[in-house]
């Protein structure tokens, strides 16, 4: 589980100022996740790229490798229009989502 002191420590913020970017990140994410659902019903691969490009940048300036990792197969997968990998990794992204809305729930 994510550590928001560790977090906080390595962003050099306090606990509250992380908690607030934690917060921005899930909502921002969740909206990329809608999109790419939206664009992978339009076979929009380009789209379904660019918002994973984007997780991957948000999430690695909050150190989040995990996703960072999975962002990045993503964005593969999306530039070869392997829709099943597109699937599983969306859903991978979103198990990881309700993972961090757990950390806010245990910080409050």
């Amino acid at each position: 589980m994510l550590s928001i002191k560790l977090l906080s420590d390595n962003l050099g913020f306090e606990e509250e100022e992380s908690m607030i970017l934690l917060e921005l990140f899930i909502e921002s994410l969740e909206l990329s996740l809608a999109n790419i659902e939206d664009a992978l019903e339009l076979n929009d691969f380009e789209k379904i790229a660019r918002e994973a490009h984007a997780i991957k940048g948000s999430s690695a300036n909050l150190l989040l490798a995990d996703i960072v990792h999975i962002a990045k197969q993503l964005e593969g997968a999306a530039k070869s229009k392997n829709r099943d990998d597109i699937l599983n990794l969306t859903k991978k992204i979103e198990n990881m989502v309700e993972k961090l809305n757990k950390v806010e729930y245990d910080y409050a």
